[in-house]
């Protein structure tokens, strides 16, 4: 690939003197499928890679972006290498509100009387929007 134009490198070096709502405001566009997110280094970052994807021309489909989510999912374990194992209740409190997921012993994921293949898609069931799994249960 080629060299970022010297213009696109000065707009990604700035997102560091951009606190989360000014990201929010002047890259809306570019953010708006994170619209919880108020976490300023997730916005930067998210800012910068759309800003170089849309340079490129690129991106990754639908169906990798599935794919990575689910094999994130898969690992199925804590920040600290423990496993989560079948049975395991996997609890969140969001926008006031209690949501608990199940380990099946398939490895699949049980939420609100729906079997989901992954945590992001319990994730996104919750929120209405695209969430890494893990992330959003706290077992990453």
């Amino acid at each position: 690939m080629d060299e970022l134009p010297e213009s696109l490198k000065d707009e990604i070096d700035a997102l560091d003197s951009l606190d989360a709502r000014a990201l929010r405001r002047r890259y809306a566009p570019l953010v708006a499928d994170l619209p919880n997110c108020a976490l300023s280094g997730v916005l930067r970052a998210t800012v910068a890679y759309r800003l170089q994807e849309r340079h490129y021309g690129l991106s990754l489909s639908e169906e990798a972006t599935a794919w990575l989510d689910e094999a994130a999912d898969d690992k199925r374990m804590f920040p600290d290498g423990r496993k989560v194992g079948s049975g395991a209740r996997l609890v969140r409190f969001w926008k006031g509100e209690r949501y608990e997921a199940v380990v099946r012993d398939d490895g699949r994921y049980e939420y609100d009387g729906e079997i989901y293949s992954s945590l992001s898609a319990v994730a996104k069931a919750i929120t209405g929007t695209h969430w890494n799994g893990r992330l959003f249960f706290g077992v990453k």
